[in-house]
């Protein structure tokens, strides 16, 4: 068995049989490359993979990559997922890694922007002929709390009750329904109305609604540019990423008294023990106003 063949096998199967993303695909290759590149420079074959060889090679991901608890676990749960289906095929004649479990991750909460930051984020596009796509952008990724790729592929179809509600596709293709405020609608509206249909005219007919200079969907990779050059623009000194955008998005609605569960839903979390982070961040805060205004504190 050719360590290529069978790896390309099993992202063929991830894709085509389990329907996973092209980017849970992509992740998948590069986790089980590095896996590929540690076999052949230990000399050792997949056969004789085990506990032990495993545990190697997690040591080596530590020590020489540097590699955190987290992206270990990671690595790990794609190789089982591998494993697994090469012994499926019958490729395998042994699963040697069912009984291996990662190693504790300490869980860090997120980082978030104050509703201040978050202002002036919104209020300062990079200047320039795209300047009313990248306000639209930014008023999205806030309104909505959507993951970067789920921003990047809202159709104009998703667009629902004049602009109200936008349908985000999160992982595993789940669809929900989420509102968009006033200030969001209204950018929306005005990057349709006077820049979005002479980017469509570019290549035609383009379902997606955020479009690039060529008239093509807007990739994540340019959401980040956006973000970016907006913090840039507004002097934020921080490092600016749309994720930190999602995390301050669940945080400020926490803050404001939403529902778990109604954050839960607008996230698209599976797990309400992932939205619970969010009430960490914000006892942080209360905590450290306490600190600083209680006379006894």
């Amino acid at each position: 068995m050719k360590l290529d063949d069978a790896q390309d096998d099993f992202l063929r199967y991830c894709r085509l049989e389990r329907g996973l993303s092209p980017q849970t695909v992509s992740s998948y290759r590069r986790d089980l490359s590095l896996l590929v590149t540690w076999l052949y420079d230990m000399d050792i074959s997949l056969q004789d993979f085990d506990a032990a060889a495993c545990a190697c090679f997690l040591g080596w991901l530590q020590d020489d990559r540097a590699m955190a608890a987290s992206s270990r676990n990671r690595i790990l749960s794609a190789l089982r997922s591998w494993i697994r289906f090469l012994v499926a095929e019958r490729l395998l004649p042994h699963d040697h890694l069912h009984a291996m479990s990662g190693g504790k991750v300490q869980r860090s909460l997120p980082q978030v922007l104050s509703a201040e930051e978050v202002q002036k984020l919104l209020q300062n596009p990079a200047p320039g002929p795209l300047q009313l796509r990248d306000q639209a952008a930014l008023e999205l990724l806030y309104a909505c709390g959507g993951r970067v790729s789920e921003v990047a592929g809202i159709t104009i179809a998703d667009l629902r009750d004049d602009g109200a509600l936008v349908k985000l596709k999160g992982k595993g293709n789940k669809e929900r329904m989420v509102p968009l405020g006033a200030m969001a609608r209204s950018a929306v509206a005005r990057y349709r109305q006077d820049l979005r249909p002479q980017l469509a005219a570019l290549t035609g007919r383009c379902d997606h609604l955020l479009l690039s200079r060529r008239g093509r969907p807007l990739s994540r990779q340019a959401l980040w540019r956006i973000v970016a050059a907006a913090g840039q623009c507004a002097g934020i000194g921080k490092r600016l990423y749309p994720h930190l955008i999602r995390h301050s998005f669940a945080t400020h609605l926490i803050a404001g008294g939403a529902d778990l569960r109604a954050v839960q839903e607008l996230l698209g979390h599976a797990n309400l023990s992932t939205t619970q982070r969010y009430t960490h961040v914000d006892a942080d805060r209360l905590r450290a106003i306490h600190q600083r205004c209680h006379p006894r504190a």
